[in-house]
């Protein structure tokens, strides 16, 4: 009895000292190659060695009630998830926090308000910045060029879903728009959590 007592404690001041180091507009990343789908993100977005598998994003909401991680999901679209439920659903993965440097961090607010307003839209299965769909990295950019009222405030780089030095496009994508009904959107502006996460207005840390 007295060991569990001791976990419980432990547990409490952890989540304490995340909940302290959690603002309202961080970002969440998650470092993941848990399935096709990620992997292939993996494949044609990550540029070094050296740089994290990050394939997912989400934006951190600090209420009274809890802490809850706003996000573009496949098959739910712009959901509001409880941060534990976000910790379980990425039991497998690492998570990461990134912060905006202090002198863009009067945005966070306001990024914050446009994404709930996203709420209940659907998943952009075709990775199109131009319509009311969105998926992660899509939401957090949306809510910051929101914000801060430059298109831009995160780029917006061509987006390529081929094979590394090769013209050859990889099989997974192929297949992934084929059945979405959708040319594949090469050389389209896009953006994504590996390249999000590249931003020098990001200060990213151990979750």
């Amino acid at each position: 009895m007295q060991h569990l007592f001791i976990i419980i404690i432990s547990t409490l001041f952890l989540n304490i000292g995340i909940a302290q180091n959690l603002s309202n507009g961080d970002l969440i990343f998650v470092s993941s190659e848990n399935s096709d789908f990620e992997k292939s993100i993996v494949e044609t977005t990550k540029l070094k060695d050296k740089e994290l598998n990050f394939t997912h994003v989400g934006i951190v909401n600090v209420t009274d009630t809890g802490i809850f991680v706003i996000e573009a999901v496949p098959y739910k679209g712009v959901i509001y998830t409880n941060l534990k439920d976000f910790e379980t659903e990425n039991k497998n993965a690492p998570l990461y926090i990134a912060k905006l440097i202090p002198e863009y961090q009067k945005y966070t607010n306001g990024a914050l308000r446009r994404a709930c307003s996203n709420l209940g839209k659907g998943y952009d299965y075709t990775f199109d910045l131009e319509n009311d769909l969105f998926y992660c990295s899509e939401l957090v950019y949306d809510a910051y060029a929101y914000a801060s009222g430059d298109p831009i405030f995160f780029e917006t780089p061509n987006m390529t879903f081929k094979k590394e030095g090769t013209d050859e496009f990889l099989l997974y994508w192929v297949e992934y728009f084929e059945k979405n009904n959708h040319a594949i959107p090469e050389g389209k502006p896009g953006i994504n959590p590996i390249g999000l996460s590249r931003s020098n207005k990001l200060r990213i840390t151990d979750y």
